[in-house]
């Protein structure tokens, strides 16, 4: 798997992310993170791919309309280095971090790693 395939799985999981229906949001993780991914960020740590169905959909919930755009991607060894701007549900910058990716024999996701300063609490 070249570095090419691998963002465009993570930009498969990271749309996945976004604002779009739970059977799309399903046939977007089942492309791109195996059954049993782990996730992590600094709030939160699921394990499975129905957990982070979940845990994506708390977000959107919680950030109505929230999406990713990628900074740039590093990759070397079947992981990867991505920045990425978050914005809200109005296109402005809501938060900028950083995820860590490690990738299975399939080409999918194992384990992904979000860095980030968690958002203030909106009212």
């Amino acid at each position: 798997m070249n570095d090419e395939a691998r963002l465009k799985t993570w930009n498969a999981y990271q749309a996945a992310w976004g604002p779009v229906g739970e059977s799309e949001r399903r046939r977007l993780l089942e492309q791109s993170v195996a059954a049993d991914c782990v996730y992590t960020d600094p709030g939160s740590q699921v394990a499975g791919r129905e957990a982070l169905m979940a845990r994506i959909g708390q977000t959107q919930l919680k950030f109505p309309g929230a999406c990713f755009r990628n900074d740039s991607f590093l990759e070397h060894h079947e992981q990867a280095l991505f920045r990425w701007t978050m914005y809200d549900g109005t296109g402005r910058v809501f938060v900028k971090g950083e995820s860590f990716g490690r990738f299975g024999a399939d080409g999918r996701l194992v384990q992904a790693t979000g860095f980030f300063e968690l958002p203030a609490a909106t009212s």
